[in-house]
């Protein structure tokens, strides 16, 4: 796993990109940014940060530094840190550095520390 590394502006601000409900991807999708995905998208996404709100639908692997799952999400995850918050609905595998799971979130599948994981 190696996310890209973050994006150098001009003010210093991280990039943001948003795939909302009514928007459907077709393709890879590979950023040094942060993106919000609560859409469709038909391939794996690579990014910094990575936040998972609604229902989104990924029909690929999810790489990311961070990715923080707010909705429902059947897929993949590999990433250093993943925070699964109290309204997450996540089905699938996770490979993690660190892993939090609040207390109201549901989690079914596998979860597999990666080299390096904070027990």
């Amino acid at each position: 796993m190696t996310p890209p590394a973050p994006p150098k502006t001009s003010n210093g601000v991280t990039q943001h990109s948003v795939i909302s409900t009514d928007l459907r991807v077709t393709g890879d999708i590979v950023t040094p940014g942060d993106l919000t995905v609560e859409g469709a998208v038909d391939g794996s996404i690579t990014c910094r940060t990575l936040t998972l709100g609604g229902t989104p639908d990924i029909k690929g692997n999810v790489t990311a530094e961070t990715v923080r799952v707010c909705g429902a999400f059947a897929g993949t995850i590999e990433a250093g840190q993943v925070h699964l918050v109290k309204s997450a609905v996540m089905k699938g595998d996770i490979r993690y550095r660190v892993l939090t799971i609040d207390q109201g979130a549901y989690f079914e599948g596998k979860a597999t520390p990666m080299k390096g994981a904070v027990a």
